[in-house]
């Protein structure tokens, strides 16, 4: 079952997430330049299909393009028509430009209804010419602009429409004058974008194809990733997961690439190391907890071990003998360190154990860099510092290692900034709010702070 679920974490990272997106990404791609090189092309036959409707009705004669609707409309012979001589000088440069440019049709219209037009010029040849004046219904989009352009004299080109009798075409059609400046008819020409997307859609089949291909290699070099560095990678993961759950075994041995091997190597010894450095720690926090708390809730006296410890409340310090610790009450390694610190710094060397106690369990250690500043000149201060390693500058002299009480206790603006010296500083903390606490609580820590001058003077 575990090795069930690393296979799925290895194939949920390839192949759930990389190759979707891959895959995803390509066809993204693909809609894009399918319909970029649509476009392009559309575009391309768009503006070759204007040119040469254009450069069609420029070139027609004007008067025997008059003739020839006259004799379309009339009834007479279209392939007697065909073979005069006004027809042929007319028609043959719309072959050559039809066979040049690979148009599909080119050829001149006019108007006979709603619906419907007449072939007047044809530039076809063989099966497909259609003769002088024959019909044909249009869809109405195309009606439309071809009435637009014999009205407006503008050149109008249709989008892609499927005619029954002649396929998926794209038109242009430009204005054909007659002998007195009026527009007589329209210079059509079309091209076959059944081909056109034909040839586009084959592109793009290839090149779906070598995509596939390319995914398909992608997928083999992904499986061969898989099994020769994925899965070793993640079973020492699994072993890097059980030591640090604390199964300090050495990881389990197995094929894998250099690279690998050297990092199991680094694990094993890193495991060992660890293994060997958390047993000491444990082994000196155990002797420092014990040391710490015999050294400060009991004492020797005369051979005999005695609480000195006393859990006195000030009022009744005078008359009531001092008190042990409860010996159910939890005190941390912490608050027993900061305790030994405050006990050997004025005046907190005169508060008795259960006082003691209380401030140690409120103040909070910082470590300080050389030249931070503490206390701003013209400031109040927001916490009493006071210097355990190191020491702060008072603006040119070296502060006190209790620091700044009055300005904490009455909120006084300080005389000037603090700053940490040059050596940087570990400094116990403390609140306000404890402070006012301490000095409600415990008298003596007043008193203390009255012998030291470090109270404001009352008179």
């Amino acid at each position: 079952m575990p090795r069930n679920r690393k296979q799925i974490g290895i194939q949920t990272l390839l192949l759930r997430v990389f190759l979707p997106v891959v895959a995803l990404a390509a066809l993204l791609v693909a809609i894009l330049v399918y319909n970029r090189i649509n476009a392009t092309i559309l575009r391309q036959f768009d503006d070759r299909l204007v040119a040469t409707s254009a450069l069609t009705g420029a070139l027609i004669d004007p008067a025997d393009h008059d003739w020839l609707i006259g004799t379309a409309t009339s009834g007479r012979d279209p392939a007697a028509a065909e073979r005069d001589i006004r027809y042929r000088r007319n028609v043959e440069p719309m072959r050559r430009i039809r066979e040049r440019l690979g148009l599909t049709y080119i050829y001149t219209q006019v108007t006979s209804g709603r619906a419907e037009v007449r072939y007047i010029l044809d530039g076809t040849d063989g099966d497909e010419h259609t003769p002088l004046g024959s019909p044909d219904s249009l869809p109405e989009e195309t009606m439309a602009g071809l009435r637009d352009v014999q009205r407006r004299r503008i050149i109008y080109v249709s989008p892609v429409e499927y005619q029954e009798k002649w396929g998926l075409l794209k038109t242009a059609a430009a204005p054909v004058y007659s002998a007195d400046g009026a527009v007589s008819g329209t210079a059509g020409a079309d091209v076959n974008v059944s081909v056109i997307r034909v040839a586009t859609q084959n592109a793009l089949f290839l090149s779906a194809m070598i995509g596939i291909a390319s995914l398909l290699a992608c997928l083999l070099v992904t499986l061969q990733i898989v099994r020769r560095v994925a899965r070793p990678i993640e079973r020492l993961t699994q072993e890097a997961l059980r030591i640090a759950a604390g199964d300090h075994r050495p990881p389990a041995k197995g094929d894998a690439p250099r690279e690998v091997r050297d990092l199991r190597a680094a694990l094993t010894a890193l495991s060992a190391h660890a293994t060997g450095e958390l047993d000491a720690a444990a082994a000196r926090a155990a002797q420092h907890r014990l040391a710490a708390s015999e050294a400060w809730l009991f004492g020797d006296e005369g051979g005999a071990r005695v609480p000195v410890m006393s859990v006195d409340s000030p009022n009744d310090r005078s008359t009531a003998a001092p008190a042990p610790i409860d010996a159910g009450e939890e005190i941390s390694a912490d608050v027993i360190d900061h305790m030994a610190v405050l006990a050997a710094i004025a005046p907190f060397d005169r508060l008795s154990g259960r006082e003691l106690l209380l401030v140690a369990r409120h103040v909070r250690p910082r470590s300080l860099p050389p030249g931070a500043l503490l206390i701003e000149r013209g400031q109040p201060a927001h916490l009493l510092y006071i210097a355990v390693d190191g020491w702060a500058m008072a603006g040119e002299a070296r502060a006190p290692s209790l620091f700044d009480v009055p300005s904490l206790l009455f909120s006084l603006p300080a005389a000037q900034d603090y700053r940490v010296g040059d050596e940087g500083m570990q400094a116990l903390c403390l609140a306000r709010a404890h402070l006012f606490t301490i000095a409600r609580e415990c008298p003596q820590f007043i008193a203390g702070l009255l012998d030291m001058e470090a109270l404001p003077s009352c008179g």
